[in-house]
């Protein structure tokens, strides 16, 4: 069965999701050169739906310049990691990435993807990325948001998490170690934290000419992208229209997780404590490299409305620069505004 080149993103996540809770997941085969060979083959051809096409040259370079090294690595691992390293030298751009494939038998191969209400399920017992809600003594609450969900029903799920704390007086947004993900949990948390809708950032998307025939998953690019508009979700009662809000952020925040503290920040609506983030600002998509492993492709550029620019390459610089296992401590401070008595109650509790 001849696989798409093209997977969604949120249902390669909900796959993983799924996996991780089967009790002893398979051991993949080790790789063989014609493998890794396919492999470059592929993710050279996949190269032509990089959103920056300018740089696609010197990728091509980098990866024919280290190909043999890069064959004559027969650990999967330390193959991947190689690949990575090259791409990630030539394009600097942390979202372009190669993944391994989990094994698959060959009833699973055949199997339909997740369906709609096993991906709610899933996703609903992860808490669609929501690790824990926490009410500090002074009326300060702190979320922590493990992931951006996807999925439609994380509108619900944050409406409920953020009704148990509302009233608060300010609100401490831990991200310190969230690798971004969806778009539903960024628009419906921007809703909350603004007193009305709010334009987030533009996505140029990178267009292709009719592909030839013989080459259908090819993209000869156009000159002209397909703009999105993107605002906040409309919320009826926002939980923090007006409220100080701390975001916490290290280095390992990325992507969507980037984006809320870049548009907060552009909206004067949050104090940013911890680390410069990772720097990728660019809307990706799953393509297959073949049967073994698929590339995080970069298909947009993200650009904000208000500043004309973005985090790619640069990542998002705290207003308050201290370690990451710091910044819970300052923040804590600076919303408590001088009150010592301002703590993690130890009445708080995991979100539900």
């Amino acid at each position: 069965m001849r696989r798409l080149p093209h997977r969604s993103p949120l249902k390669a996540m909900i796959i993983a999701l799924m996996a991780s809770t089967c009790a002893s997941p398979a051991l993949a085969e080790p790789l063989d050169r014609a493998d890794r060979v396919e492999a470059l083959d592929i993710l050279a051809r996949r190269l032509d739906h990089y959103v920056m096409a300018e740089r696609k040259p010197d990728i091509l370079a980098r990866l024919a310049a280290d190909r043999e090294v890069l064959l004559a690595l027969e650990d999967d691992e330390a193959f991947r990691a190689a690949v990575n390293r090259a791409l990630l030298g030539a394009s600097r751009d942390k979202h372009l990435q190669l993944w391994r494939e989990q094994p698959r038998s060959a009833d699973e191969a055949l199997s339909a993807p997740p369906s709609p209400d096993q991906m709610a399920e899933v996703e609903a017992r992860d808490r669609f990325g929501l690790a824990e809600v926490r009410l500090l003594e002074g009326d300060v609450a702190y979320v922590k948001l493990n992931r951006f969900s996807g999925h439609p029903d994380v509108a619900g799920a944050i409406d409920a998490v953020l009704a148990e704390i509302s009233g608060a007086r300010a609100l401490i947004l831990d991200l310190r170690g969230n690798g971004g993900g969806g778009e539903a949990a960024l628009n419906r948390l921007m809703g909350h934290l603004v007193p009305a809708p709010i334009e987030l950032a533009t996505l140029y998307h990178r267009q292709c000419a009719p592909p030839p025939a013989d080459r259908p998953d090819a993209c000869v690019q156009v000159r002209e992208r397909a703009v999105q508009r993107r605002w906040s979700d409309t919320v009826a009662r926002p939980t923090f229209p007006s409220q100080p809000i701390f975001v916490l952020t290290s280095n390992a925040t990325f992507s969507a997780a980037e984006e809320l503290a870049y548009d907060l920040r552009a909206e004067g609506r949050a104090t940013i404590i911890g680390e410069t983030t990772g720097g990728g600002a660019n809307p990706s998509g799953m393509m297959d490299a073949g049967p073994h492993f698929s590339v995080v492709m970069p298909l947009a550029e993200a650009r904000h409305p208000r500043t004309g620019g973005n985090w790619e390459g640069v990542g998002v610089a705290p207003d308050v620069a201290v370690r990451e296992d710091a910044a819970l401590d300052v923040a804590v401070s600076l919303a408590a505004a001088g009150d010592k008595s301002a703590r993690v109650s130890p009445r708080a509790s995991p979100v539900r």
